[in-house]
């Protein structure tokens, strides 16, 4: 699969204590009934955006102008990008045996040894991109 190109999230994963973790639509995380989670979850769905290059993969978000604004004021640098987004993160990648990796930077160390930060890319039924609680299509 060639995942170079832009991704926007279709699914967000959503905890139910009786079910666990639930993949939803937008519309169906869009449908529920408003709490500080599902607010938060809302935003930050409609928020994200993974644009996949050559070397990097770069969680982009929209930020509101004013906190851009804010930001620059008090002397912070803001890696802001032609399409108006902030890159919140950005992590490597690369394809090992035909399989897709990329490196979170997560150091977990289990019983005293220390474990790669390397994930490999996983892809559900749908063939949308999963990366922890997000299920991103390419657009």
């Amino acid at each position: 699969m060639d995942i170079i190109g832009t991704w926007k999230v279709k699914k967000v994963g959503i905890f139910d204590e009786e079910a666990g973790l639930q993949m939803k639509t937008l519309d169906e995380l869009m449908a529920m009934e408003e709490t500080d989670e599902i607010r938060e979850t809302k935003e930050m769905a409609a928020a994200t955006t993974l644009v996949i290059t050559e070397e990097v993969m770069q969680m982009r978000l929209v930020v509101p102008q004013e906190a851009i604004d804010e930001a620059i004021a008090a002397g912070e640098e803001v890696p802001l990008n032609e399409d108006g987004t902030v890159t919140a993160q950005e992590l490597p990648w690369k394809i090992e045996d035909g399989e897709i990796y990329y490196d979170t930077g997560d150091e977990v160390e289990i019983e005293g040894e220390l474990l790669s930060s390397w994930v490999k890319a996983e892809f559900d039924e749908d063939g949308l991109f999963v990366m922890g609680v997000m299920a991103l299509e390419k657009v």
